[in-house]
């Protein structure tokens, strides 16, 4: 009696804490002894709850089953595909259970539904072009996607309202509805949403919730193979043992987040990007301390101006402080981030010596630069002008590389900042001081009325955006995407709020800026025609040139396929044509291999598009190592290629097939690792057309596919 005790005392150290918490019966004990690995089909791309990030699967439902695995003890083999496939795979007995199924009588006879895990919205989506959207009534006639197999779909039909067009996966109804080959799609929110800002798609909006008698929201649950009751009885049990603390971090993990579909644009992170900011904390950043009224440090120290605006923006966006670093100028803000001392600049010009230390998101703003003189001298309406004279740039800016190599013979003084240098141009230090229009304008306004004026546009406007230091790729994913969000609403507010500020407020300085706008619109006309007549001839020229280049551009991209850089069918067609009418007027032979990749739809399914044209192309880098200088490769169409071999007789052609045949079974792909393709041979007839010899060599395709792929048939 003692061994037995001391057994049982035993045997509780090689049981799951979690298992003691749930009354299992023997009958279900002895099955989770029995039945350690259970094969269960997800979606790969069943966003926020089953989805690939980072090259791996992860979300709401990966998380769920390994707390299920916890509490059972069970052992969850995963099967992926797009949900008809797995489906089919569940209806066939092919896997134990499937995730993600929603409740329909029809599927009755072959599931045992767990509770729902999760509801979800069903929600009908539209493009911007749409028009007024009231109710379903308004799909009448319309092209409207939905998911293949979906459980509303006989509902929807049963309507015979509107046309229903289904599409596999959620990525092929997403791109059809922004691209306009359907005027609305149906489907669940969290799953396209994450789709529209993963891809910042902007011409899609929510119209409306899917509201039908039968149909509420689309529940999420697990089914069970009709014949495993057993399996059910354990997954219901084990969902019953979640603790509500449980639920709330999968939740909060996964599903917790604020939809923003309407006609505003929004900012949307990945998982890991929130967990990036949520360990970060607060982002460093670097100014420019003498740009106001674009940014600067007020009297009590306080980060202010137009770029201020911006940021106050990405912290709401973001739910990050920012916290500006002070610099004493420019040169030193710099400097400050070549050593790395501030995550970001915050408003900054691309240039080649700053990428090597700065990665650089898209502009958010562009700012005109503009010549300052004293009163008495004249215009500028040509830069060339000032040849061998002084001209003042602000130290460490942008456009000192460009204007010294646009006017190599203007003598540039490099000065501290716009104080600086406008200062010495009072003075006749210099005779004219570059800078932008507004900062310039902010100083004249304060020191330098009736003593300096504009006298000068340039061509170039400036583009800043912001600069992010080059070891943190994330950082700037998400501040592009934030630099994205702007509306041209928040763009037009921020810059008509500084650019409205007088900025002492015993004067009222609208007449000088009345004066301002008037000479620069004098100048610029001026320069307009001047630069129009004298720039004539160059931009004949240049036109010229470009118009060849692009008409060589446009006939490469006439018979060149977009992915691979390789020939396009069309192409290969013209090819093969001209190779047959020399093999008929110089009775020379040539061979003809037509393959296809094997199974590459499950690539596809199983790691995304993305992927599969990672393949495609490294397959195509493969083959062009392969065969010789004299043959001809095209990509025929989706994973079909034919390769032309001229000169080249029966066992040639089927010893260079088979090469390559072997090359691409033994090469390592990235990600998906191995790769077959299945190969048909054949060789020039005489009296053969384009349409008769691939009609052979398909032919032997499909034997060689139907005989069990990684083969070479010749026919």
């Amino acid at each position: 009696m003692k061994k037995i005790a001391f057994l049982k005392i035993l045997l509780l150290f090689f049981i799951p804490i979690s298992l003691l918490s749930i009354d299992f019966t023997e009958e279900e004990k002895e099955f989770i002894s029995n039945n350690k690995d259970i094969k269960v089909a997800l979606m790969p791309d069943f966003s926020p709850f089953s989805f690939i990030e980072d090259n791996k699967i992860v979300g709401f439902e990966q998380d769920l089953l390994s707390l299920l695995s916890q509490k059972s003890g069970l052992n969850f083999v995963k099967n992926y595909g797009v949900w008809n496939k797995i489906l089919y795979k569940f209806k066939t007995k092919q896997v134990d259970m499937i995730a993600s199924i929603s409740y329909k009588e029809e599927r009755e006879p072959y599931t045992l539904y767990t509770k729902p895990y999760y509801e979800i919205p069903i929600m009908i989506f539209i493009r911007d072009d749409f028009g007024e959207y009231k109710n379903l009534d308004s799909l009448k006639g319309k092209k409207v996607g939905i998911l293949k197999d979906v459980f509303y779909y006989k509902d929807l039909n049963d309507m015979n309202s509107m046309n229903l067009v289904v599409y596999e996966t959620y990525e092929e109804i997403t791109q059809a509805l922004v691209f306009g080959k359907i005027d609305a799609l149906i489907q669940n929110l969290p799953n396209i949403n994450y789709l529209i800002k993963k891809n910042l798609y902007t011409n899609l909006k929510l119209a409306g919730e899917l509201k039908l008698p039968d149909i509420k929201k689309e529940d999420l649950r697990f089914g069970i193979r009709e014949d495993k009751p057993i399996l059910h009885s354990i997954m219901q049990k084990s969902l019953n043992g979640i603790q509500k603390y449980e639920w709330d971090v999968l939740i909060d993990r996964w599903i917790d987040v604020k939809y923003n579909l309407g006609h505003k644009k929004y900012t949307t992170l990945t998982i890991n990007e929130s967990k990036y900011l949520k360990e970060k904390k607060d982002i460093t950043m670097c100014i420019d301390p003498d740009l106001m009224p674009y940014e600067g440090f007020d009297k009590n120290g306080n980060y202010t101006g137009i770029s201020a605006d911006y940021y106050k923006l990405f912290e709401d966006m973001l739910s990050i402080k920012f916290t500006p670093i002070k610099t004493s100028s420019w040169s030193q803000t710099l400097q400050f981030a070549k050593e790395k001392k501030c995550d970001i600049v915050s408003l900054v010009m691309e240039t080649p010596q700053r990428r090597e230390y700065l990665n650089f998101t898209t502009p958010y703003l562009t700012i005109p630069l503009v010549l300052t003189t004293k009163l008495d001298k004249p215009f500028i309406n040509n830069f060339k002008d000032l040849a061998g004279k002084k001209v003042g740039i602000t130290k460490g800016y942008a456009y000192v590389e460009l204007f010294k190599k646009e006017y190599p013979n203007i003598n540039i003084i490099e000065v501290n900042n716009v104080k600086d240098g406008l200062e010495k141009v009072n003075k006749d230090e210099l005779y004219a001081y570059l800078g932008t229009l507004v900062t310039v304008g902010y100083n004249l306004q304060q020191d330098y009325i009736g003593k300096l004026k504009i006298s000068g546009t340039m061509s170039e406007d400036i583009k800043l955006g912001i600069g992010v230091r080059n070891d943190d790729p994330k950082l700037l994913n998400i501040l592009q995407k934030s630099v994205n969000s702007i509306t041209s609403e928040q763009h037009r507010g921020i810059i008509n709020k500084w650019l409205s500020i007088k900025y002492e407020k015993k004067s009222d300085y609208s007449l000088f800026w009345k004066t301002l706008l008037i000479a620069i619109i004098f100048i610029s006309f001026f320069a307009y025609w001047n630069r129009k007549i004298s720039k004539t001839n160059r931009l004949l020229k240049e036109a010229k040139k470009e118009i060849e280049q692009k008409n060589m551009e446009l006939q490469r991209l006439a018979i060149t396929d977009k992915l691979t850089g390789i020939y396009n069918r069309a192409r290969v067609d013209e090819l093969l044509d001209s190779e047959i009418e020399r093999s008929k007027r110089f009775n020379h032979p040539f061979g003809i291999i037509f393959f296809d990749i094997d199974y590459f739809k499950k690539v596809n399914d199983t790691f995304g598009h993305q992927v599969g044209d990672d393949v495609l192309v490294e397959i195509t880098t493969k083959i062009g190592e392969l065969i010789r200088k004299t043959d001809i490769v095209g990509r025929w169409g989706g994973e079909e290629f034919l390769i032309i071999c001229p000169e080249t007789q029966k066992e040639a052609v089927e010893i260079i097939a088979e090469n390559i045949r072997k090359h691409i079974e033994e090469h390592k792909f990235p990600k998906v690792s191995n790769i077959t393709i299945s190969l048909g041979v054949s060789v020039y007839s005489a009296d053969d057309t384009v349409t008769t010899i691939i009609k052979r060599v398909d032919d032997a395709l499909y034997e060689a596919k139907k005989g069990g792929r990684n083969r070479v048939v010749f026919n």
